[in-house]
């Protein structure tokens, strides 16, 4: 059962308005916006149907870019417009977005997460690990309680959502946790301005959940052994920073050596996202299995520069029915500037497999706002 404090219909110091009303004047509501929210409202929170509208042609309305964003298949995680439109009121809804674009514009009673706090990192013997206790009190700070039903969703289904998803997951949450397919541009439903609603803080205990990360010192327990008789490790850089190509943009220049793990594959995690919404699981399934050659029963270690945009590759090895998929929170960051004996944490720079993506994030064409001219 979710706990969703969101006040219904409530406003509180002009903290959370419909769409339609975005001035926050005396005079009244904006013609274009509130025109705007009423096109959405006529749309409906749901996809059926998809109108059509006299004397337009080739035009797309909301409920168009909505169904362009319906989640099909045997995928896990993701979910479509007309999915939150059914559970609105069972679920916690989660925005990942930074505080400009959440106050400019939400889904009505969504909460925004405290970014850096959720990708904040404790250090042990073994190496960096999510810090779960900080992680726990940023979304209790929001009033998500361990046992809520979880919506998160951004701009797309980029790395900022699903490290979200991962945040949670890592701290043991217990009530389900789903990703919004499209990001906000394909939610036809009810929107919100202005600063967070009140809610009321939940106290969330945390239990860590080992199986979502590895650490350093599990990785170099493994060297020699992956993608071979031992774990699938995947580097989700861009090519560039995988094979360490000197005067590289992509290479960090704070990184005492530059290459990649021995014996990890790299497939850049953008190849998961197309425009904003998941790339086409089928192609998932090509590029994941076929191509790289992952064995979806056994362990499989995504990581990256950092702790965010691998977890892109996490969720989506998970939503296509990888059965363990593990974070390695440290990054190649830690890796390539540990202290001490450094044979033990050894970077190559031969390429061993580069698997050629084409995803993109960002606008995909999958159409704006209700519109009809002429």
């Amino acid at each position: 059962m979710t706990h969703d404090n969101t006040p219904n219909d409530e406003r509180i110091d002009g903290t959370e308005s419909d769409a339609g009303a975005r001035d926050g004047t005396e005079s009244g509501p904006d013609p274009a916006s509130t025109r705007r929210g009423l096109l959405r409202a006529a749309a409906g929170a749901t996809v059926a149907g998809a109108a059509s509208t006299a004397g337009c042609l080739g035009v797309s309305t909301p409920a168009d870019v909505a169904a362009q964003n319906e989640v099909t298949g045997n995928v896990a995680h993701f979910v479509g417009p007309s999915w939150l439109a059914d559970n609105r009121d069972d679920v916690v809804v989660l925005d990942a977005r930074d505080a400009e674009r959440f106050r400019t514009e939400r889904i009505y009673g969504a909460r925004r997460v405290p970014f850096d706090a959720i990708t904040s990192r404790e250090s042990t013997d073994a190496g960096l690990i999510p810090d779960a206790e900080a992680i726990a009190a940023a979304f209790g700070e929001v009033g998500v309680s361990p046992d809520d039903d979880v919506l998160v969703y951004g701009a797309s289904v980029g790395s900022r959502v699903t490290r979200v998803a991962f945040a949670l997951a890592a701290v043991g949450h217990a009530g389900s946790i789903r990703v919004l397919n499209g990001g906000l541009s394909g939610w036809n439903g009810r929107l919100g301005t202005g600063s967070r609603d009140r809610v009321s803080p939940a106290e969330y205990e945390p239990d860590p959940a080992e199986s979502t990360r590895v650490t350093r010192e599990w990785l170099a327990d493994r060297v020699g052994t992956f993608n071979d008789d031992g774990p699938g490790l995947v580097d989700v850089r861009v090519a560039e920073a995988y094979v360490g190509a000197a005067g590289a943009d992509a290479l960090d220049p704070d990184n005492d050596r530059h290459g990649h793990l021995p014996g990890a594959i790299g497939v850049h995690w953008v190849g998961n996202v197309s425009g904003r919404r998941l790339t086409e699981p089928s192609r998932l399934v090509q590029l994941y299995e076929a191509e790289a050659e992952l064995d979806r029963e056994s362990t499989v270690v995504v990581y990256g520069g950092e702790n965010v945009d691998p977890t892109s590759t996490w969720l989506t090895l998970r939503a296509i029915g990888f059965s363990d998929v593990r974070l390695y929170d440290g990054g190649f960051a830690e890796w390539a500037n540990v202290d001490g004996d450094r044979g033990r944490y050894p970077v190559e720079t031969a390429t061993n497999v580069v698997i050629e993506t084409d995803g993109s994030v960002g606008e995909d064409g999958g159409g704006g706002d209700f519109s009809c001219t002429g």
